[in-house]
Formats: structure tokens, sequence, C-alpha cells
């Protein structure tokens, strides 16, 4: 192994979730550790106390968990631009000030699914716990204001679950239908969590009907079908041109993904709503050619750190003084929403 590739190894890869935090090193291929644990600001705190309690989180991930001393290191930060920008500011300012890392690459987690596919235009769609998103994609850089949120996300379907078997408590449900939210595939559950589904007595067919009632049913009303909230932020794009070449390359990343004949059924229910509510932009149906089920934004990252070429999104410690304790300012911003080298 080169010294190049061997020092690429030891960088951090951080990606912080609505619910989950995944982290671990940029030569895996996936994250060492998945933990419960999400670094939302109430609304309550202030910032004092919020740094506190990030110190706190980080210290579990990087001491405990992971065993891992940040001094010195770099860390690729992935984040999400529906969440609050405050939030990285102060995952960056505690990183930088409390555990001495030597940069953080801030890398754009809502596009990297796309990234992995190897192209630059496109929508990805995330299938996540609290919600269900949508990102547009243009060469390379995000389109922030032809994004939103459509539909319910896993929490709704531990919701189904739960109407199914009211005699457990929310824990257990919620642990039966993460699990089967990022796995649904019974190979992948460990013997705890058989023993567990058995004694709860629901079967794999019940639990992907939750889930498939949830992203595909009116759990709501008409906008929760993952289908039409989509088309109608795409019905929103004035430029046909843009919508065409973005058309062609249709990502779903998220725990969900996994969902038996998920894209089969989306595509199918695209497909009859061009011919209704969305006629005016049926001509789509002819590009819609490039549907993936992808992995998580996780593994875009470390796959963008192991390539190198990342140096844009790069924050040192002085860079990040000089911005008054900000990861980016107004003026770097545009670089800090592009997957393009």
């Amino acid at each position: 192994m080169s010294l190049d590739k061997q020092s690429r190894q030891y960088e951090v890869i951080l990606e912080i979730g609505c619910a989950y935090t995944k982290v671990g090193f940029s030569l895996d291929t996936q994250p060492k550790k998945v933990i419960k644990l999400n670094f939302e600001k109430p609304l309550q705190k202030s910032r004092l106390s919020y740094e506190l309690t990030v110190e706190e989180k980080l210290y579990q991930i990087f001491n405990v968990d992971m065993v891992c001393n940040l001094k010195g290191r770099s860390v690729a930060l992935i984040y999400n631009y529906y969440n609050n920008e405050e939030m990285y500011n102060v995952i960056a300012y505690v990183l930088f000030y409390k555990f001495e890392v030597a940069k953080i690459a801030f890398l754009i987690g809502n596009v990297l699914p796309l990234y992995m596919t190897g192209h630059y235009s496109g929508f990805v769609i995330d299938l996540g716990y609290n919600a269900s998103t949508v990102s547009a994609v243009y060469d390379g850089y995000s389109l922030l204001h032809q994004t939103g949120y459509i539909g319910e996300g896993g929490r709704e379907s531990a919701k189904r679950v739960q109407m199914l078997l009211p005699d457990y408590s929310w824990e257990q449900l919620e642990d039966i239908a993460v699990k089967h939210s990022k796995v649904l595939n019974a190979g992948d559950v460990d013997d705890k969590q058989k023993i567990k589904l058995r004694h709860a007595e629901i079967s794999e067919f019940e639990l992907a009907k939750c889930y498939t009632d949830t992203y595909f049913g009116n759990y709501k009303d008409e906008e929760s079908n993952i289908a039409y909230g989509f088309l109608k932020i795409v019905s929103q794009i004035k430029d046909r041109d843009i919508i065409t070449k973005m058309a062609q390359n249709i990502v779903i990343t998220g725990g969900a993904r996994k969902i038996p004949n998920l894209l089969l059924r989306f595509k199918n229910e695209l497909l009859q709503l061009l011919e209704s509510e969305f006629s005016s932009i049926r001509n789509i149906k002819f590009y819609i050619t490039n549907l993936i089920a992808q992995n998580s934004s996780w593994v875009g990252g470390a796959l963008i750190v192991q390539i190198g070429g990342y140096d844009r999104f790069i924050v040192t410690n002085s860079k990040f003084r000089e911005n008054g304790n900000m990861f980016c300012t107004r003026s770097d911003a545009y670089n800090f929403i592009s997957i393009k080298p």
C-alpha cells in the first residue's frame, strides 16, 4: 500500500442524519458504526449548552465507540442542506477547538448517491427516517430552489407496525421497523432480531406492506405518494431541457430503498401520473431510463476521499476562524453545493 493511500485510510468519514450517525474510515466499504444519535439543536437550548452536548456526543462516538483519537486528523463531514447550518458550524467548532482536528472536508450528502453512479445530472430521492426528500442536480451542482419534501419517512412505517402489534412497546416496534427499513431482507437480520420477529408473529410480507403503504399509499393525502410528490417538484422546473437531462438519472437512496419491487412500482406510478395529473410534462417519460437504488451518502463520501481531488471542500482551522467560526461564507458557498471535481 502506498504512503498516500495508507494516510487516506485514516481519514474519518462522519455522516450525521436526523435519526442515525454513521462513522468509519475512508477505505471502508461501509460505516464501522451506525449509532442511533442525532445532533439537532432544541429551540430552547443556548449555544453554549448545545456545544457541550455536541462535545459529549462526539466524545461518545470517537473515544468510546470508535476508540479513535482525532487530534491532527482529517475529517470528512457529510452534511445535508435540509438541516440547520448552525448545527454544522457548532460541530465544526467542537471538532477544531475541542478535538483539535487538522481539517474538515464538507461534502454535500444530498447529491453523493448520484456521484456514485458516474453521472452529474439527475434527481436524488432520499427515503429517510423522518421524511423523504428530493434533490435536483444539474451538471454537478445542486439546484437548491428545486428541492423539497415528499411524503413520509420510516417513522411512519413504525407507526403502521404498531397498529399491527398493539401489545408491544414503541421501542421494540421501532427497533423492528428501523431494522427492516435498512434491510428488508431476512438474510441480513441477525439471530437476536429473528427471535424478536418470530415472537412478534409478523411476516416479512406484512412488514414490506407497511413500508409500501407508507411510500406509495395515500397515507394522509395524495401528496404523501412519492411518485406524486416527485412529479410535483419536477413540474415546477421551467426549463424542459434541464428536466429531460436530469430525468435520465433518478437515484433512490435511504433506508427503505430495499423495499421489494420498489423501483418497478415507482416507475409504473410515474408513467401513470404522467398520462393524467402531470400530462404537461409527459414527454419526460421517454427519458426515464436509469432508475437506480443506491447506497448511502456515507459510501459516496468515502469514495470521494479515496479518489482525492476534494481540496475545495476543505476548511482548515485558520480558515474557519477567518470565516467567523463558520464553515462557509456567502462568497464561497457555491463551492459547497457541488460534486463535480
